[in-house]
């Protein structure tokens, strides 16, 4: 059985987190979005539809889902370039054409009990979260066409308001302020030094690895650049989340949504 790997939490002595309750219940209230990663990667098969379902059961705010483009131009939702580590087929996606990643079980290799599961397009994930949870769309190609094409999709079968763009470069901020503007943007920025021409093309958050906090200047250049601050809270145990909420995020994401929500909302009641 292979799984995807966890959001990595590091938890730092630094890090640590004023020790008396209602500070961690004001930081825990100051949270705004729970977002599944891959849906609930940590316990359904991460980009498909039971992920998704699981993510709304548990009560995120969005379901983060990795976008591809298949050899005739179908966009699907995978995280690898390949379909080797989470399909019993191999190959690249761009190399394999909608049928033919139809065909592929993506559910088995996470746990028998998933067999069966495909690898969903792009429209049918936002036909199953409409109405019911925003969509975080991870991007993980470039180009014009690329872009346009998945803004087409939200508009014809989602909701641009609900969702949540993860742009990687200054270039895609810029496309999806023209053919997506009702969405929100998450700048995933590769490194400190970004966070500034994304904030300038209109990125409004960023997300920061745990790792990074490690670095003194990491959410003050977050803050200067007058953004909102998202951080990866790995399976959204206490123990991972209490670290995070020094830093005052207001955006968290998590392989188990649905620990999360109920994390947050236990920190939360520790003043009442």
């Amino acid at each position: 059985m292979t799984r995807l790997l966890p959001l990595v939490v590091l938890v730092l002595p630094a890090l640590a987190p004023a020790a008396d309750p209602p500070a961690v219940a004001r930081a825990a209230a100051g949270v705004r979005e729970i977002i599944g990663h891959q849906g609930s990667c940590a316990d359904r098969p991460g980009n498909t539809i039971t992920g998704l379902r699981r993510a709304i059961e548990g009560g995120a705010h969005a379901s983060e889902v990795d976008v591809r483009t298949t050899r005739d131009g179908v966009l699907v939702c995978l995280h690898d370039p390949t379909v080797d580590a989470t399909t019993d087929g191999k190959g690249k996606v761009a190399a394999l054409t909608l049928a033919e990643v139809r065909r592929l079980d993506a559910g088995v290799r996470f746990d028998s009990k998933f067999r069966g599961e495909r690898v969903p397009t792009l429209r049918e994930v936002l036909e199953a979260a409409f109405g019911k949870v925003g969509v975080m769309l991870d991007l993980k190609e470039e180009g014009d066409d690329y872009c346009d094409t998945i803004a087409a999709e939200v508009r014809r079968h989602g909701e641009p308001k609900r969702a949540v763009v993860g742009v990687r470069s200054v270039a895609h901020a810029r496309r999806f302020r023209k053919t997506l503007p009702e969405a929100r943007q998450i700048g995933l920025v590769p490194t400190l030094d970004d966070i500034r021409p994304f904030a300038d093309a209109g990125v409004t958050v960023i997300r920061l690895w745990p790792r990074w906090l490690s670095d003194p200047t990491a959410v003050k250049r977050v803050r200067d650049a007058k953004c909102e601050l998202h951080i990866g809270a790995g399976r959204g145990t206490p123990e991972e989340v209490i670290p995070l909420l020094a830093h005052r995020p207001e955006s968290l994401s998590s392989d188990d949504p649905t620990r999360l929500v109920r994390t947050l909302a236990d920190l939360r009641r520790q003043v009442k």
